[in-house]
């Protein structure tokens, strides 16, 4: 039996399992690697998927028999120092270029436990994260967003055998094209905008700024005025934020707070230090979704949006004014911006450290979401 349609039905019987939670289903296409010619197209699953039920069921017998005719590939003998897996993605090399992508290991069935670990830009190592997997299945994963920034990344999988034996894999690199996924073409976008017009940059921040002093959630109230003159950046903006949201499913909320980073990256202060304005949070609600009625100049019920936010009961108050005061848009700092976009996010319903299924932002960070 051939390896690929062995790894690739075992692959699809999990994905066809995980519907609940799991960002996994139907993503594997999105690493492009070089070295792995085993990991089938997306467009060729369907040709495979009716093997699956029978693969599944095929004895103890024939899988040990059929491993055993892989061993010139695979040590898996107990002597070994360094843990393996039969298959894994990303590979050595891959390059990953969409905007959430599984990283997973198939493993001999002796094992009962993965954990994943990524090491930043920077060179810093994240926590060891458990991998998710299926009853029965000996494929563990855990997804990652590709705003991690562009550039080489380093991972590498931890096994824990019955016997309580831990082993740690050789590190694997790989890329991410950051121009190449919907958060990196959104902010493409933004960018021309401010090369045609270079004052935008620091509109940008205020726009993000000023949503973030209360919630990050695409919002801000002017019914009540427009000190700030926020009406025209907003409409500079429309038609990305109607992009992102129709076609990409990227809310105004992370759009907004994606223009802030684009135009602190691009404000003329920053021209020779360059520094990094990384986006950290994605998933942000818009407030229509939280609060869908706003109250209106004459006292009535209009519907909140972009240009009219809800007043919120847990609103940051003197964080909040002292925020507003110290702000200087054109000479942000990544500091002062996360500051506040922090503080933005902080009263939002994140889900819990493990899991961001649900809504709220989900960390984007160099250690995966969290």
């Amino acid at each position: 039996m051939k390896l690929s349609i062995w790894i690739t039905a075992l692959y699809l019987s999990m994905v066809d399992a995980q519907e609940q939670g799991s960002s996994i289903s139907g993503a594997i296409n999105v690493v492009e690697s070089e070295t792995d010619p085993m990991i089938p197209a997306q467009e060729e699953y369907s040709s495979i998927a009716g093997a699956t039920d029978n693969m599944e069921s095929e004895s103890d017998a024939a899988y040990e028999a059929y491993m055993l005719s892989m061993a010139g590939d695979f040590d898996s003998s107990s002597t070994s120092t360094v843990a393996q897996a039969w298959s894994k993605a990303p590979e050595e090399g891959a390059t990953i270029n969409m905007m959430e992508f599984p990283v997973w290991v198939q493993v001999d069935r002796s094992i009962v436990s993965v954990m994943f670990q990524f090491d930043n830009l920077d060179g810093t190592s994240s926590e060891w994260k458990d991998g998710e997997n299926e009853s029965g299945s000996n494929i563990f994963s855990i997804s990652l967003s590709s705003y991690l920034g562009a550039g080489q990344y380093a991972w590498r999988f931890k096994t824990v055998d019955s016997s309580n034996t831990e082993l740690t894999s050789d590190d694997i690199t790989f890329s991410v094209d950051q121009e190449a996924t919907p958060f990196g073409s959104i902010a493409g976008m933004i960018a021309d905008k401010v090369e045609q017009r270079k004052i935008l940059a620091e509109d940008l921040v205020k726009l993000s700024y000023q949503d973030c002093l209360v919630k990050c959630d695409g919002c801000v109230d002017l019914v009540h005025g427009d000190p700030n003159d926020l009406e025209p950046i907003i409409d500079s903006l429309e038609n990305i934020v109607n992009y992102a949201q129709e076609d990409l499913g990227i809310s105004r909320a992370d759009t907004w707070a994606l223009a802030g980073t684009v135009g602190a990256f691009m404000a003329r202060s920053n021209a020779k230090a360059q520094e990094s304005f990384p986006l950290r949070y994605s998933g942000r609600l818009n407030c229509e979704r939280i609060v869908p009625y706003c109250t209106a100049l004459d006292g009535g019920v209009i519907m909140c949006g972009a240009k009219a936010a809800p007043v919120y009961d847990d609103a940051g108050g003197a964080g909040v004014s002292m925020m507003a005061s110290t702000a200087e848009y054109g000479k942000m700092s990544s500091q002062n911006l996360n500051a506040v976009q922090d503080h933005g996010d902080s009263d939002n319903d994140k889900p819990s450290q493990d899991d961001c299924s649900g809504p709220g932002p989900c960390r984007m960070s160099n250690n995966g979401p969290n």
